[in-house]
């Protein structure tokens, strides 16, 4: 990913999912709200890997939960909090 949104605020995001692979590497997803919509961002092992925007939060919890349901059919499993 080539910069992190700068609509991204750090107080307003939450973690939607974080999921571990047997390699020991780690993902998660968060959301943030935007005035129009909301902003999805992914992260592996702590860095911003993509993000995605949406003119509502229902898109952008449809959108994430097929992102997990794609990383657990290659082996990530859901993390314990």
């Amino acid at each position: 990913m080539s910069e992190t949104p700068n609509r991204l605020a750090c107080e307003e995001e939450i973690v939607l999912w974080r999921m571990r692979r047997a390699d020991g590497k780690q993902s998660h997803a968060m959301i943030a709200p935007r005035s129009d919509g909301a902003i999805v961002v992914w992260f592996i092992n702590g860095h911003p890997i993509g993000y995605r925007d949406f003119n509502d939060w229902t898109s952008a919890l449809d959108w994430s939960d097929r992102l997990k349901a794609q990383n657990w059919a290659v082996g990530w499993r859901l993390a314990s909090e």
